[in-house]
């Protein structure tokens, strides 16, 4: 050639694998060894046109012109070398001094053959671009040390060329779009080893939970843990931004490098693409597309493959042989801790304070919310936040870029609202104006749902994460997270239908007099009072709504029965309830209004004698 190339150039990096135990075991094997292995180099070089502008001792630097050239050039030294050679190249623009070059892609050069092995040639995207007739083995995107972004590496392969190869070394040890996580995770701990342990015994296993629970980060916290298990790499697709369904096999093919293959659909060349890897795969927010990711992922499962698969969702994708793992809240002390870490991240130093533990307990101890809280430290005291929280919705509004889609609590709870269909909507926020949780029962009461359909309905939402379940006595019970409930009852005011839904609920409990009494005046007796003390938020919430809305039949019904089974019970609050009605059923001559007074006067109980006197004298 005319002389050394300039402008964009190709780099040929080399380095013998092992040299310094070479060296020390046999020196003069060695140098024998060194200097036919320079020959060899200078040789293939040159007869490729390429300039040889550099020796490291161990190795060789080499321009080229043509990239066609550098990858022939190591092709051919490879064939006659016999010591392991590592060889690496990349194409860029680089600048000539003094004999030497300069450049970002001399760097690029150096770390993609410092990620290779004795005998293994691996070339840059930057060149495989430009290259014709060679064949090369896409090994995905690798982190190398020193370099910002990862980089996609391909193997040289051509006859004569050793083919099996250990995984990828450098910054990640492994192949992939796995990236570094921003922060550090707090309180998954046992999570993180137990879904590690199921991975590495079941080939799918789906995070489930509630929007803003933290399934994104532990599924990254675990496939970073399990990155040096998996040699062909761990692949993210991350499938929020997929808004149709039909696009899944594409996203997925295009963040493995797939092609369609002839006779094949995109799904099932992602599936073949697949044989005879060891890849952990993690198809992240599924909830929106569950079908169709269910497609792809069942597809890589029916093949010889022995790639795993880790899948986040607010529900399960229903495939066989997946293992739901529902994720709940954080632990009280997690939260506390989470809250405390984050607020130190933006510069306030701040302790485990009873109002950054109500905080926490109150926004239900879930990540998202307790990051969107702790960023408000920067302008606010944890007092502050704390008296705020009642309109959550708008206090957390996050300006973190670390936490991407999620910017605020809303958004989080929007997206797994908009996916519901109409009869779940309807359930849920209906069920908003329970308090303290509700059975089938009522929830049938307040919706128009036969046993069955509510059945059906509640099942979904369940696996939604949307409502959780309470198995604990004989009867399941149901509640939302206050964070889910505050959602809901914000959408119920804004469809103008609260009022309606909150009187439907009073009268429900209203009406339960005459079978809670029936139950009381029987030999399960217990059980009245046990029910008393599991509705007693309800029961309460129903009053006060009869009651200030001028519902006095239900308000009346509801203090005068409960007091009754709380005299009993030793539950006297529902006695005062009929002292507020007093006023009202005086003024209208309500049938129930000596047993109102009666009532009332059970407050001699707390030792208000006077008022209990003058409630009996009124009542007589």
């Amino acid at each position: 050639m005319g002389g050394p190339p300039s402008g964009v150039v190709t780099f040929l990096f080399t380095d013998i694998e092992g040299s310094t135990r070479r060296w020390e075991s046999d020196a003069d094997a060695m140098r024998a060894a060194l200097a036919a292995h320079d020959n060899v180099m200078r040789d293939a070089i040159e007869s490729h046109d390429g300039f040889l502008f550099k020796r490291t001792g161990d190795g060789v630097c080499a321009a080229f012109e043509s990239p066609q050239a550098a990858v022939a050039a190591a092709i051919e030294a490879q064939r006659a070398l016999r010591l392991p050679v590592r060889m690496g190249i990349a194409t860029g623009e680089a600048e000539l001094r003094d004999g030497d070059y300069f450049g970002t892609v001399l760097n690029r050069a150096a770390r993609v053959m410092a990620a290779g092995h004795g005998g293994q040639t691996l070339v840059a995207e930057s060149t495989a671009g430009l290259l014709t007739g060679v064949d090369l083995w896409n090994l995905g995107s690798c982190r190398l040390r020193g370099v910002a972004d990862p980089v996609t590496v391909y193997q040289v392969r051509a006859p004569g060329l050793r083919e099996d190869f250990p995984p990828l070394l450098g910054g990640s040890g492994n192949p992939g779009n796995l990236r570094a996580p921003a922060a550090r995770l707090i309180g998954r701990d046992i999570e993180v080893d137990d879904i590690a342990a199921a991975l590495r015994t079941r080939r799918l296993v789906t995070l489930t939970g509630v929007g803003g629970v933290g399934k994104t980060r532990l599924a990254i916290e675990v496939a970073t843990g399990l990155a040096n298990e998996f040699p062909d790499g761990v692949w993210v697709f991350e499938l929020a931004a997929v808004a149709d369904p039909a696009a899944v096999p594409d996203a997925v093919a295009a963040t493995l490098g797939v092609t369609q293959q002839p006779g094949m659909t995109v799904t099932e060349s992602v599936a073949a693409a697949q044989d005879g890897r060891r890849r952990l795969l993690v198809f992240d927010n599924c909830e929106h597309v569950l079908d169709a990711a269910a497609d792809v992922i069942e597809a890589i499962l029916g093949r010889p493959t022995t790639s795993v698969i880790l899948a986040t969702s607010r529900e399960g994708l229903g495939l066989a042989d997946e293992q739901q793992w529902p994720l709940r809240s954080l632990d009280p002390d997690a939260a506390i801790a989470l809250f405390v870490e984050r607020a130190r991240d933006i510069g306030v130093d701040t302790d485990r304070t009873a109002a950054v533990a109500e905080i926490c307990q109150r926004l239900d101890r879930i990540p998202l919310a307790i990051e969107l809280a702790a960023s408000r430290m920067a302008a606010m005291t944890a007092s502050e936040i704390c008296d705020r929280l009642n309109d959550r919705f708008q206090l957390l509004v996050g300006s973190r870029r670390s936490l991407e889609r999620h910017q605020t609590l809303r958004h989080a709870v929007q997206w797994s609202y908009d996916l519901l269909d109409e009869a779940e909507k309807t359930l849920l926020l209906r069920c908003s104006v329970f308090a303290g949780g509700f059975n089938i029962e009522s929830a049938c009461a307040l919706t128009g749902f036969d046993d069955f359909t509510m059945l059906n309905v509640l099942d979904a939402l369940v696996r939604k994460s949307l409502v959780v379940v309470d198995r604990a006595s004989d009867h399941t019970r149901y509640s939302l997270l206050e964070t889910i409930r505050q959602f809901a009852e914000d959408q119920l005011v804004a469809a103008g239908r609260a009022d309606a839904v909150r009187a439907a609920h009073a009268r429900h409990f209203a009406a339960k007099e005459a079978d809670i009494l029936a139950l009381w005046d029987g030999p399960r007796q217990r059980a009245a009072y046990d029910w008393l003390g599991i509705e007693l938020a309800n029961l309460r919430t129903a009053f006060r709504h009869a009651l200030d809305h001028g519902a006095l039949d239900d308000a009346a019904t509801i203090a005068t029965y409960t007091a009754l089974l709380g005299f009993f019970a030793e539950i006297y609050e529902p006695s005062s309830w009929a002292a507020e009605c007093l006023k009202a059923a005086e003024a209208t001559g309500h049938r129930r209004l000596a047993y109102l007074y009666y009532t009332a006067a059970q407050c001699w109980i707390v030792g208000r004698i006077d008022e209990a006197w003058r409630y009996s004298l009124a009542g007589q």
